[in-house]
């Protein structure tokens, strides 16, 4: 009878060896891989919001919708009254009642916020990952371009004004290039600011 071949221990730890260096070769690509999907997914939502916006505009003379600015935090602010107001809510026709479309992926409650909302995920705090440019409430584009032009003394294009942007640098640390995704007011989506 023919003796049974088995492993060494040092072909054991040759193999285990192997695996592990290709681990380490291969985990920072996925993760690389894991966070491009999720720049990609914060994207096509603000995308799909800029889509909503574009429909409200259109049926309510091209003013933009009034709203809170950060209801967990101000309340109504900038509006009158004690009941803040959600853009999220105010757009829900409009993203056919999607509320998914205002959370980034990366917005986990992993940043670090003050009372009363240590913890907690924009989403789940003001119901969107995305900061809306509330200034702009009741205005048309060409309004709001004016009145920065006069406030500003510098000409803007109504392409460079952004109308939603993530509420903190959700995709890398800040200062870095697309730390935060940008929606503009005609519907493309950045990684930085153009326009103060």
């Amino acid at each position: 009878m023919g003796r049974r071949r088995a492993f060494t221990l040092i072909e054991l730890l040759i193999v285990v060896a192997l695996i592990g260096l290709l681990m380490a070769i291969l985990l920072p690509s996925l993760g690389a891989a894991r966070n491009s999907a999720r720049r990609t997914a914060c994207a096509s939502n603000l995308r799909q919001i800029g889509v909503a916006v574009r429909t409200y505009l259109g049926w309510s003379n091209d003013r933009f919708p009034y709203a809170s600015y950060m209801p967990s935090v101000s309340g109504a602010f900038p509006l009158d009254g004690n009941d803040p107001l959600y853009i999220a809510d105010v757009l829900t026709t409009d993203t056919n009642c999607q509320s998914k479309v205002f959370q980034c992926p990366n917005d986990q409650g992993t940043i670090e916020r003050g009372a009363p909302n240590q913890n907690k995920s924009y989403f789940a705090t003001e119901r969107s990952s995305y900061e809306y440019r509330v200034r702009l409430g009741g205005q048309t584009i060409e309004e709001y371009a004016s009145q920065f032009e006069q406030h500003h003394d510098e000409k803007v294009r109504k392409n460079s004004i952004w109308i939603f942007r993530d509420y903190n640098n959700f995709h890398a640390l800040g200062g870095k290039p697309g730390a935060r995704r940008y929606l503009y007011g005609d519907g493309h989506v950045t990684d930085f600011e153009v326009e103060h």
